[in-house]
């Protein structure tokens, strides 16, 4: 799926690639399905707030190794890489949270230093598909660093709950907070 940003999508194109679409003018955003080579290069050059977060929960930290995982662990159909004048800046997605729940979900971004501009356009494009996740999803969570720059502000703005601390989390023993969706609670 590639979509512009702040475009009209109609329902008869979600989920097609328009024909020929390879790239956007500079200052647009494009929103294409993850794929090995952008999430390699967003994890590669990824910014510092998000270094923090993820790479304090791996033994080894490979940056290879995340974009791997960011698609082997995916809801099919639901990871995507947003460009912003004309490269991956950021990376999003829902990954299975449960080996044997295929409606429990983990939601994640990551990106470069260019994350900021993205997270409205990324905005939109969640809301856009909140009929689905609602309908295949019955909790998704997200877990984040406890003093992430933006992500607490925005994943509540979102809707989420802060259910609580995941202390010593990390390996280094950094706190993080989770934040849960569930199905059939109220949502702004």
């Amino acid at each position: 799926m590639e979509t512009e940003s702040g475009a009209e999508e109609g329902s008869e194109n979600r989920g097609r690639k328009p024909d020929g679409a390879t790239g956007r003018p500079a200052g647009r955003f494009l929103i294409r399905d993850l794929c090995l080579r952008d999430a390699s290069f967003i994890a590669a050059n990824m910014r510092d707030q998000d270094l923090r977060e993820i790479a304090c929960l791996w033994k080894e930290w490979d940056t290879r190794a995340l974009a791997a995982c960011a698609l082997q662990t995916a809801v099919p159909g639901m990871v995507w890489s947003l460009w912003y004048d004309g490269q991956p800046a950021a990376a999003y997605g829902f990954s299975r949270a449960s080996a044997f729940d295929p409606d429990h979900w983990q939601a994640w971004a990551f990106g470069t230093d260019r994350f900021r501009r993205c997270v409205p356009a990324i905005t939109r494009h969640l809301l856009d598909i909140r009929q689905i996740v609602e309908r295949d999803c019955r909790r998704l969570q997200v877990i984040t660093l406890e003093n992430h720059d933006i992500a607490h502000g925005w994943i509540e703005a979102l809707g989420a709950t802060r259910e609580g601390r995941l202390r010593a989390y990390g390996r280094g023993g950094e706190d993080f907070y989770v934040y849960a969706w569930v199905r059939g609670d109220k949502r702004p």
